[in-house]
């Protein structure tokens, strides 16, 4: 093995042993975020200790990043050097049932990884950047970041994901949400029927028209949606009504096309029943993923160098919609899983028992593999300017 060789296989031993002496305080974090969740864009003491954990490593530290109170963003290494990394660390928590998506897991396992590297790496050799990532259950920290520009000059962005399955490359799903609201004309259900308008009515339509549009769309195409305004009495005809409905598509094409072909079935059940109807879409959007092999195969070579074999589903198996494509739009981006295993049970993301999981030897160790795989994908794009052109060459190749 030649000096150069030697060198790097020194810097990857002063890695993991830097997770490994990180690994007892990067884990009570995980404990104390599972036993005290916080909503999106309320991660306030999660955000407190994320930037606590950095700035005692030598990060310095931006806060308030793109307008939200939890966002901040962490550095070290010059701009002007080295490969530019941005580490994703989310931090929120679901609604009732807690950590649920794992977020007290990858969190800071990019913490963990990001130290490592500020402990192995010196800092001309690479400007590492920890972006805390509020709000991803409701869809909007990441976009917010994407905004407030804080990947335009980054090379890479990259995280893991807790979940019930090992695997390099995933996909995710575009996500249109739209809010449907129709319009009628009140009256007595009983005595005067034909001098009302059945808003409702027009709400049944949409769901009867979406039932039936199901049988031609294509495989990749999802939509789902609820009643949020069915009225308010039997005996009172609904002057309004109003769904909520999702359509998701692993291709923006396909995602633009199924929306405004739901849009089509509201707006003809509004005319057959009608009704007038008000369609509006909010921020929380997401396009589909724009996926980066390259980088995911360096993230692969890791799990394979760590001993770790794939769980062997596809990348498009069991997956849902998250903000981090828009970080995808506009760098390479990676979104591995990491699993929990837990002999004799089947995990979910986001039911309870995936939050117990958390907390088990087997969700630390889930938090030290993601920290591990990061910390030396990174290495790996540090070290080998072949690799980095390969990721930058995909990106462009995909504009």
């Amino acid at each position: 093995m030649g000096s150069s060789e030697d060198a790097v296989e020194i810097e990857r031993a002063r890695i993991l042993a830097a997770i490994d002496a990180g690994a007892a305080e990067a884990i009570a974090l995980s404990r104390w975020m599972a036993d005290h969740p916080e909503l999106a864009l309320e991660e306030r003491e999660a955000s407190a200790r994320y930037v606590s954990w950095l700035e005692a490593r030598g990060f310095s530290l931006e806060r308030e990043v793109g307008g939200m109170e939890t966002g901040f963003l962490a550095r070290r290494g010059a701009h002007e050097t080295g490969l530019h990394v941005v580490l994703l660390a989310e931090m929120d928590a679901l609604p009732g049932i807690g950590h649920a998506c794992g977020h007290n897991l990858s969190g800071p396992a990019s913490l963990l990884a990001a130290s490592a590297l500020a402990a192995a790496l010196p800092k001309d050799a690479l400007h590492l950047v920890v972006a805390g990532a509020p709000a991803e259950e409701i869809g909007v920290g990441k976009r917010r970041l994407v905004e407030a520009g804080v990947f335009r000059n980054a090379d890479v962005a990259l995280m893991a994901h807790a979940s019930d399955m090992r695997r390099a490359h995933r996909l995710f799903l575009g996500n249109h949400k739209l809010e449907l609201v129709f319009h009628g004309r009140a009256s007595h259900a009983a005595a005067y029927p034909e001098d009302g308008i059945n808003a409702l009515d027009g709400v049944i339509a949409l769901f009867v028209s979406i039932g039936l549009l199901r049988q031609q769309l294509p495989r990749s195409a999802r939509v789902h949606g609820i009643v949020t305004d069915g009225g308010r009495a039997p005996n009172v005809i609904p002057e309004r009504a109003a769904a909520r409905v999702w359509v998701r598509a692993l291709d923006d094409a396909v995602l633009d096309a199924t929306t405004e072909r739901v849009l089509a079935c509201a707006r003809g059940a509004a005319e057959a029943t009608g009704t007038r109807l008000e369609a509006s879409r909010g921020e929380a959007e997401s396009p589909a993923l724009r996926p980066n092999l390259a980088l995911a195969g360096v993230y692969r070579r890791q799990l394979a160098r760590l001993g770790l074999a794939e769980s062997g589903h596809a990348p498009d198996a069991s997956i849902g919609s998250s903000d981090i494509t828009h970080v995808s739009q506009v760098v390479p981006t990676i979104h591995p899983n990491f699993p929990i295993h837990r002999p004799g049970q089947k995990l979910e993301l986001h039911t309870r028992a995936f939050a117990e999981a958390t907390t088990t030897p087997e969700g630390e160790a889930g938090l030290l593999e993601a920290a591990r795989a990061l910390a030396l994908t990174v290495h790996e794009l540090v070290r080998s300017p072949v690799a980095r052109s390969e990721v930058a060459r995909e990106h462009e190749a995909t504009r």
